[in-house]
């Protein structure tokens, strides 16, 4: 007798492409009864690879069909602890096969399914526990130990562990259970509650529902549209957004296996030798991991088809590596947990350009916007903004005192992220709207002077901040993490050049201050605001 749910079904890849490049954006809607489970998994070949793990000689080979089989037992031991539809379940591992099993037998029990970063500890997970109102969380038991160490509480959650170590063991009750028949969902009903990494206040709860795969298919061009052989490796954990969707959904959606490898320290160099030992083609790589590869300095054995880059700005000297050693397509992309994958590079789409962060991707119609909610004039600065509906963004805000989901309001999603129109339809990134230095009638864009500080060779890190100042209303203010050795007063004149040359005489910064490391949010972005006096 065959799996419940098990459907054979062609490939979605090219209808979804076709519907990219002709549809007219607002006159485009995902189908109802569009999944996630459907698209990424049971649509698959069951005999296709899906997974590569380490084996003792060799990559270890997982199929679609062994994932589909493990699905729907996994399905199947949730609705036997009490799970019913629209309950919420936490994922806290490591990328990995198990992971994967797990995201989608919360999808099948048509439970919504909340990820969450390995890195996190304590208060962090605590949080997202207690705010979601999780009935159960999945780990193993390094998870377990880490979290009671750090001062989780685990007593309110039924936590199930994939190694059997602490709490019950999944792998035995996915064998005494009947695998679970995927629940009926529709594209907008609730599939995935992922948090900000909270740099504008505590993590938000943001909810999507299953059109949101759909809405990544644009992305698909910043990989330079996956090939058959093709194999996808990302460094980013499965917690976070961008890791989620581009290190698993999208490639599987495609039908392209991914390598689940996470080490528990990671090396440059191993990771190098990993990626000539697995074939890897495409990879997701944040531009910290690029400035780490950079800094190790021996160059990839094996250069990849392509490369992005994204969760932070990425500068010239690790774009310039990455092109040289890994990759010629590298790719920029752009988006946040509100909205993933908005804007970004494509030679395909006929842009590359690493002055910029990208051109919209097909797909989504993105404007600048000013305070009043105008479109401003080609080379001012606004706010960059998606034009609701779209399946990419989210359904809402979590609700924690309801348990329900607060709808975005307005026609726009405004993402709090500057930017100007440089040229053509490609975008200029200016940072954060509350990080916006006014100085003298200027507006500007700390991460500009940042880049600027970082192209010195002694800086390794650089912030930029704007501090009160009588005449001119703000004077900016830089922090430069140094690769050795003291901030001399040479060092700041050459940096207060290198500024003024890239940024302009206006953006010169009157006070420069070595730190020793820049406070950063979960996901690695600077918490500007920290930097900034009190008093100030």
């Amino acid at each position: 007798m065959g799996t419940p749910g098990l459907t054979s079904g062609t490939s979605r890849s090219r209808t979804i492409r076709r519907l990219i490049d002709a549809r007219h954006t607002q006159d485009w809607k995902p189908a109802a009864d569009y999944t996630i489970t459907e698209d990424a998994l049971f649509s698959r070949d069951p005999d296709a690879v899906a997974v590569l793990r380490g084996g003792l000689h060799t990559p270890e080979k997982v199929t679609f069909g062994q994932v589909q089989h493990a699905a729907v037992r996994v399905a199947g031991v949730l609705r036997s602890r009490g799970v019913e539809p629209g309950d919420r379940v936490v994922l806290y591992l490591d990328p990995s096969v198990e992971a994967a099993e797990v995201v989608f037998g919360v999808l099948v029990a048509g439970a919504v399914l909340v990820p969450v970063p390995r890195l996190l500890t304590g208060t962090s997970v605590a949080h997202r526990l207690a705010d979601s109102g999780a009935t159960v969380l999945v780990t193993d038991g390094p998870g377990v130990d880490r979290l009671e160490s750090t001062g989780c509480s685990l007593h309110d959650v039924d936590v199930l562990t994939v190694d059997g170590a602490h709490g019950a063991p999944l792998g035995d009750l996915t064998r005494r259970v009947d695998p679970l028949a995927p629940v009926p969902r529709r594209s907008s009903d609730l599939a995935l509650l992922m948090y900000t990494s909270g740099t504008s206040g505590p993590p938000k709860g943001i909810v999507h529902g299953h059109r949101v795969l759909l809405g990544h298919a644009g992305v698909d061009y910043a990989f330079e549209l996956f090939r058959p052989g093709d194999v996808y490796f990302g460094t980013a954990d499965w917690g976070w957004i961008g890791g989620l969707m581009l290190g698993l959904l999208v490639p599987w959606s495609l039908g392209v296996p991914v390598v689940a490898h996470r080490p528990q320290r990671f090396d440059p160099g191993a990771t190098l030798d990993m990626l000539s030992r697995y074939s890897v083609t495409t990879a997701f790589l944040p531009a910290s991991v690029l400035r780490m590869f950079a800094e190790h300095g021996e160059p990839a054995q094996r250069r990849l088809r392509a490369v992005v880059t994204g969760g932070e700005p990425a500068g010239a000297v690790e774009l310039g590596w990455a092109r040289r050693h890994l990759s010629d397509a590298v790719n920029k992309a752009y988006g946040q947990t509100e909205a993933n994958a908005l804007i970004g590079d494509s030679a395909v789409l006929g842009s590359v350009d690493d002055a910029t962060m990208g051109a919209p991707y097909p797909g989504h119609r993105i404007a600048l916007l000013d305070d009043a909610g105008t479109h401003v004039a080609p080379g001012e600065v606004g706010e960059i903004a998606l034009e609701l509906p779209d399946s990419v963004a989210l359904l809402g805000y979590w609700d924690a005192s309801s348990a329900s989901v607060v709808p975005p309001a307005g026609s726009w999603h405004r993402t709090g992220d500057l930017a100007r129109l440089a040229h053509g339809r490609r975008l200029e990134y200016l940072g954060r709207a509350d990080d916006v230095i006014k100085s003298r009638g200027y507006r500007i864009g700390p991460a500009e002077i940042e880049e600027a500080l970082k192209r010195h060779p002694q800086v390794l890190d650089a912030a930029a901040v704007g501090l009160p100042d009588p005449e001119s209303g703000q004077q900016v203010k830089a922090f430069v993490h140094l690769a050795a050795g003291e901030l001399t007063e040479e060092i700041s004149a050459e940096l207060r050049e290198l500024v003024a040359a890239a940024v302009g005489p206006h953006a010169r910064p009157r006070e420069i201050e070595a730190v020793a490391a820049l406070p950063r949010t979960e996901t690695g972005k600077v918490r500007r605001r920290e930097l900034v006096p009190p008093s100030a």
